[in-house]
């Protein structure tokens, strides 16, 4: 409304100017400047802080129908919680695996892993890699911290493609968002514009500073008559890491 009434108001001045030029007073106009105070983000510099821990995960899973069984496989992300094994993944990500292996970066031969607790309605689970070589625990920032406009970048294994992470940049789009999922609602979620895809789940969403402030989990489709563009959902770390405790604690 403004812009139409500014153009409407300019036009009408102008079909009334005083055709004496010397009673026409002059106007001089000012472009507008606006300045932006902050450094732009560092990807790489994001990405050199967490890539060392964020794994791949891959999933098998058997099952039976009398006597027949079949067998699918399944692919997803961690975050090392710490150099003991414990990994902080989805809880879709491991349900229903009958073997899980966790690939390290740097090391291209899967490691055995297996599941020390999880909590699908809260959709996290923990897992526990055997082998602990060259595991670093990801630096964990406080999500509370977040504000909209914020930029993140996204690190996952996206559709399980070779050669390495996939790594996405885009902003906090907005806070405390509530979806619903096949095992309940999950509250107090991070949404995002980063690129979030099949094999992204578990992955971290990492601030700025290349501190891990979210746990990358769903992303809104398009379906019907609904279109769903760059909408992802993060779970906070700040939800993360209480849940995190109570199933470490509980699994001891």
């Amino acid at each position: 409304m403004v812009a139409a009434l500014a153009g409407g108001l300019g036009g009408w001045v102008a079909g009334r100017a005083d055709p004496d030029p010397e009673s026409t007073p002059s106007i001089v106009a000012e472009r507008a400047s606006v300045e932006l105070g902050g450094e732009p983000l560092d990807v790489a510099g994001v990405v050199a802080s967490v890539e060392r821990s964020v794994v791949s995960i891959e999933t098998t899973v058997r099952t039976l129908r009398g006597p027949f069984s079949s067998q699918g496989a399944g692919a997803g992300t961690g975050v090392v919680l710490d150099v003991d094994g414990d990994v902080l993944t989805n809880a879709h990500v491991v349900e229903g695996a009958t073997e899980i292996t966790v690939t390290v970066p740097g090391d291209s031969s899967p490691r055995d892993a297996e599941l020390v607790a999880t909590d699908r309605e809260a959709d996290l689970a923990v897992v526990r890699v055997d082998d602990t070589d060259g595991l670093v625990a990801a630096p964990i920032g406080d999500s509370s911290e977040l504000q909209v406009g914020d930029e993140v970048v996204a690190v996952g294994n996206a559709l399980a493609l070779e050669g390495g992470m996939t790594v996405t940049r885009g902003i906090v789009s907005a806070l405390d968002r509530s979806i619903e999922t096949q095992a309940g609602t999950l509250d107090g979620l991070v949404q995002t514009d980063a690129a979030i895809s099949s094999g992204n789940s578990g992955g971290p969403l990492v601030d700025a500073h290349g501190r891990v402030v979210g746990l990358n989990t769903a992303v809104a489709g398009s379906s019907g008559g609904v279109v769903a563009s760059n909408v992802g959902f993060a779970i906070s770390m700040g939800v993360a890491t209480d849940v995190v405790a109570e199933l470490v604690g509980r699994s001891a």
